[in-house]
């Protein structure tokens, strides 16, 4: 604002000196020098317009402004069941395929998961019923349960699905939320050993049963 001010005191002045002159040639010239300012000004004042719509045509947009989405909050595990979450980023047109990578990739977070803690009940139950560690009884357990654990898993499908905003480049974030039920999986794995005669007996099955409900209940991973 203050330099359009100046340039329009600076052709007042001029044509005040023009309308002061009597010499036709001087004032010409002087004419010539007024319009010579009004263009400076109007190429300038066009030339700052076009720079702010490049800048502006060209700033990346933000998928997340405005409230258009925001990253879902990572579920807790609970006394019920144990939860998981996985993401995938990729180009819009392969949405399909960014909620399969992200589905697997909860999956093998919640597998990692469940079989830290599988291995440390079998190991504290073998030492419960007085059992040695590492008996051939203990790898049966926990080989059975590392298998019931992978069909449990291996099946579960997405029980929540978020995506994000499209950034400037087509691509996106895709997120998928699982949940494993403590109480099913417990029972299932009691069953596939309760299958091997010797080891429902050497494992007390019934009470390996109980002793891994409340376990897996008892099981929250710290975030």
């Amino acid at each position: 604002m203050e330099s359009r001010r100046a340039l329009v005191d600076l052709i007042t002045t001029n044509i005040q000196i023009i309308n002061q002159l009597n010499k036709t040639k001087m004032k010409k010239n002087l004419l010539i020098m007024v319009a010579l300012l009004a263009g400076v000004y109007v190429m300038t004042s066009c030339g700052g317009g076009t720079n702010q719509t490049v800048v502006a045509a060209n700033q990346a947009v933000n998928p997340f402004a405005n409230g258009a989405f925001s990253a879902p909050g990572f579920e807790p595990d609970t006394d019920e069941y144990f939860a998981g979450w996985g993401t995938a980023n990729g180009p819009k047109a392969r949405m399909d395929v960014l909620q399969l990578s992200a589905l697997t990739n909860a999956q093998n977070a919640v597998r990692q998961k469940l079989k830290h803690a599988y291995k440390g009940i079998v190991s504290d139950y073998s030492n419960y019923i007085g059992n040695n560690s590492g008996s051939d009884a203990q790898i049966h357990v926990e080989r059975a349960g590392d298998q019931i654990i992978d069909a449990v898993i291996n099946d579960t499908q997405a029980r929540s699905l978020n995506f994000s905003g499209v950034d400037e480049k087509g691509r996106l974030d895709c997120y998928v939320g699982i949940r494993i039920y403590k109480k099913q999986l417990a029972d299932k794995i009691a069953d596939a050993v309760s299958e091997d005669e010797e080891l429902k007996i050497r494992f007390k099955e019934s009470e390996f049963r109980k002793y891994m409900q409340d376990k897996f209940k008892d099981y929250k991973e710290s975030k």
